[in-house]
């Protein structure tokens, strides 16, 4: 999955629009494509060919994203060891059309031709979904399309309509599972899956989702304690509030779960819904309750290296939507399939791209808050005020020397993290400063 910060300074500059390292922004460069293609000899080339068969009156069409930014795409798409191209182009109607050329000993030769989808082509990706030659993955404006090469033939497995996509090996059986986000239908994000089933290519029924594409900002795959492969989607749901959810691909059904599915607090004396039904609050932890939705954007991450998946709740009395300084406690919970313990304990920063792990009972003892102007995050007593410990997270290339009388904890890409501790060695709140690089976990 995606790096997290990088992710969520795109969030935030895109209101929230992933981004998913599977999931993609896409970006249309209409300056760079307006001008005059230069094509390399082998272009050339093929656009000799395309031309002596559809005549000269076309446009090339590029793909908007995806690393593919020529109208000509090489791959093997039937696996028969030799590369064909993927040409795209519209004529007067403007439709754009898929014409797949072959490499012979004379040059090169149109084999197939295929109509796709009107719109522009955002991107081209690759799935090998099953033992056959590769799924060629199109995403246009609105609409998917999924096709496979074979015999010389360019036959369409799949198309609908489609917001986003993302590829994934959402069931851990060793092939790729794609996943097409259709859009709002009841104020519910529908989405389905392509996938192989039984040694055949299907789609799942539509699943309801709270995660709309455009606000996803971390997706990954992982493994729950219990063996079990699933999909964790990260999203804002409301401006400010944060929800987790799993998709778990089992025979030919996509299960939705949010973390409430996999959390149980013996302590627990009630359940709470918001008026959109989402439960949010189970309580009893330490005398706060745990959050399934946050107002801070951190993602699911194996945070402590076991190969196993961990997701985020907020330990606090209250369920808020408005932001504010104050910052709350997150646990990372793992399942095992019976149940879900915590097994990390902190403070995120997510604009400053770090989590910082303190021992549980800051949570009851010490309050946290975040500087909105310098971002320094502060840790004080609840019961006397004081101050426990500051982080500074600074640029590289700014001024360090008014720093220098800190403690240089930890760096990161363009950071240094600075730390002053103020807690004596007799106080509960002490930590050993050589400690403190151990507290970072970079997002």
């Amino acid at each position: 999955m995606k790096n997290l910060r990088k992710v969520l300074v795109v969030f935030a500059m895109l209101a929230l629009c992933l981004a998913f390292s599977g999931c993609t922004v896409f970006e249309t460069d209409t300056e760079a494509l307006m001008r005059p293609p230069v094509f390399s000899e082998e272009q050339a080339k093929l656009n000799e060919a395309l031309s002596a068969v559809i005549g000269e009156d076309y446009s090339l069409k590029y793909p908007a994203s995806g690393g593919a930014n020529s109208a000509f795409i090489f791959r093997d798409l039937d696996e028969d060891g030799t590369d064909e191209a993927m040409a795209f182009y519209s004529t007067e109607d403007n439709n754009t059309r898929i014409n797949i050329l072959k490499s012979t000993g004379e040059g090169w030769v149109s084999v197939y031709e295929a109509a796709g989808f009107s719109g522009d082509i955002e991107s081209i990706e690759f799935a090998d979904i099953d033992e056959k030659s590769p799924a060629v993955v199109i995403k246009w404006s609105f609409e998917i399309g999924i096709y496979r090469f074979e015999e010389n033939r360019l036959e369409r497995l799949h198309g609908s309509e489609c917001h986003g996509s993302d590829i994934a090996d959402m069931d851990g059986d060793g092939y790729s599972d794609i996943i097409i986000f259709e859009g709002i239908n009841m104020d519910r994000s529908m989405l389905n899956v392509f996938h192989s089933h039984n040694g055949k290519t299907v789609l799942t029924e539509d699943v309801a989702t709270h995660a709309e594409y455009g606000e996803i900002y971390s997706s990954s795959v992982g493994k729950f304690g219990d063996g079990r492969t699933a999909y964790f989607l990260d999203s804002e749901i409301y401006e400010g509030v944060y929800l987790t959810e799993f998709l778990t691909l089992e025979e030919n059904r996509v299960i939705e779960h949010t973390i409430d599915d996999f959390v149980e607090d013996e302590t627990a004396e009630q359940e709470e819904e918001d008026e959109s039904g989402i439960i949010v609050i189970v309580g009893g932890n330490l005398g706060k309750r745990r959050i399934f939705t946050r107002n801070t954007p951190v993602g699911c991450m194996d945070i402590n290296g076991d190969g196993i998946m961990e997701f985020p709740v907020e330990v606090r009395e209250d369920y808020a939507r408005e932001a504010s300084d104050k910052v709350y406690y997150l646990e990372y919970m793992q399942y095992d399939g019976t149940n879900s313990s915590a097994v990390w304990h902190g403070i995120a920063n997510a604009e400053a791209g770090y989590l910082f792990s303190v021992p549980e009972f800051w949570n009851s003892a010490a309050e946290a808050v975040i500087d909105s102007s310098s971002g320094e995050l502060r840790f004080k007593s609840i019961e006397s005020g004081e101050t426990i410990l500051k982080i500074h997270s600074v640029l590289k290339s700014d001024y360090q020397d008014k720093y220098e009388n800190y403690i240089l904890a930890a760096e990161n890409g363009e950071y240094n993290y600075y730390i002053e501790a103020f807690a004596p060695e007799e106080s509960k709140f002490y930590t050993d400063p050589a400690e403190f690089e151990n507290c970072f976990t970079f997002i």
